[in-house]
């Protein structure tokens, strides 16, 4: 395995870590523990961490290391505004433009997440829920939108995934949102699609409050 091939191996092992809530914020990061667990040398760990830290999932501490970042309800609600806004836009531009490939990949996931919800799967959950919206956003066919919309995503999941644990039943309403969403971008009324993607957005966001 190349050298390039292991830092994102190792990047992509431990953002997962993070957004799944396997480490929780103020979780200390050895560099060596990583590597052992990891089964790596230290150099693509120390890459891998440099890439959290940048994201703001982990923070370097002086002379202690690095710790899972601990996100605070101001930041979350950043984030929140953020996401309406790129969100809200992307619905209306794309309401009765899609193609049939764009709704096929969204109903496919939305097998998954019916199974995943029977099974109160959480993390499977948030990351079809992850997916569903990261579909929505690479319809705009815009690299800046997605980049923009990405760089927060795993910081939002980290707040939607504590919704679920706190109410599973949520996970229900969800599912419910989401294929309402679905039927809204194949129809022809882009401020119903804005409407209901603002709601469920603005769900989560009141459950955190």
């Amino acid at each position: 395995m190349s050298g390039t091939t292991l830092r994102e191996a190792a990047f992509q092992q431990m953002k997962r870590s993070i957004v799944q809530g396997e480490w929780e914020g103020g979780t200390f990061l050895s560099e060596k523990s990583l590597s052992e667990r990891l089964q790596m040398s230290k150099t693509p760990v120390r890459s891998a961490l440099d890439r959290l830290e940048m994201m703001g999932l982990v923070k370097l501490v002086p002379n202690q290391g690095f710790v899972v970042q601990e996100i605070s309800l101001k930041k979350i609600m950043d984030i929140y505004e953020l996401r309406l806004s790129l969100e809200t836009f992307a619905v209306c531009r794309l309401t009765g433009k899609m193609d049939r490939a764009f709704f096929e990949q969204l109903d496919a996931n939305l097998e998954k997440q019916a199974a995943a919800v029977a099974q109160e799967d959480i993390v499977g959950y948030v990351e079809l829920d992850r997916q569903f919206h990261e579909a929505i956003i690479a319809g705009m066919d815009n690299e800046e939108y997605a980049d923009a919309v990405s760089r927060m995503q795993d910081k939002f999941l980290m707040a939607v995934r504590t919704t679920f644990y706190k109410n599973k039943n949520r996970l229900w309403g969800s599912l419910e949102e989401h294929k309402q969403i679905r039927d809204a971008l194949a129809g022809s009324d882009p401020a119903l699609s804005e409407r209901l993607i603002r709601n469920h957005i603005e769900f989560v966001k009141q459950i955190m409050l």
